[in-house]
């Protein structure tokens, strides 16, 4: 889980976790990583003891877990733990915590599709153009008003209804 990432809800996880592992004999080790370099150790430990490499977290995070395991050749699994959750959403995986873990106990692996580029790994998208400029103002709003689909929604209508002085006079009519 990233230290970071969505409304920092370890203590949550954990105690969710805890609650719904603990009931079915499942061992488990929640690692909150607040360093992309202990991200590897983790993954590392993980693999060598046999285990499923989980990310928890919206989908940056999981994209970083997700390479990881890759790179290892560890099986990966979800807990969608942010705010739009793209990549679970995408392969039926609830955003509701409790859910998301039942369905991680009974799961089965299948593969899924992922790019490349540069030697980094995507999930969901890679972006070029405004998208990246769009995304980087709403971190900024975030950071203000908090994490919410309504800031990213406000935050993108904004985006859309100014322009950007270089936007504009670039695709002046």
């Amino acid at each position: 889980m990233n230290a970071g990432s969505g409304r920092k809800q370890a203590d949550e996880t954990r105690a969710v976790l805890e609650g719904e592992l603990g009931a079915t004999g499942r061992r488990f080790t929640m690692c909150v990583v607040d360093d992309p370099r202990h991200l590897s150790t983790t993954a590392q430990t993980a693999c060598a003891q046999g285990g499923v490499l989980v990310g928890a977290g919206g989908d940056g995070t999981l994209c970083a877990v997700a390479q990881e395991a890759y790179a290892l050749g560890c099986p990966f699994a979800v807990l969608p733990r942010d705010t739009f959750n793209y990549f679970s959403r995408d392969h039926g995986i609830p955003a509701d915590l409790e859910q998301s873990i039942r369905l991680l106990l009974d799961a089965h692996a299948y593969l899924v599709q992922v790019g490349f580029v540069n030697g980094r790994m995507f999930l969901v998208n890679a972006s070029l153009g405004l998208y990246p400029k769009l995304l980087e103002d709403r971190e900024v709003y975030k950071q203000q008003f908090g994490r919410s689909r309504l800031v990213a929604l406000w935050s993108a209508g904004l985006h859309n209804a100014a322009p950007s002085p270089a936007f504009a006079s670039a695709y002046r009519v």
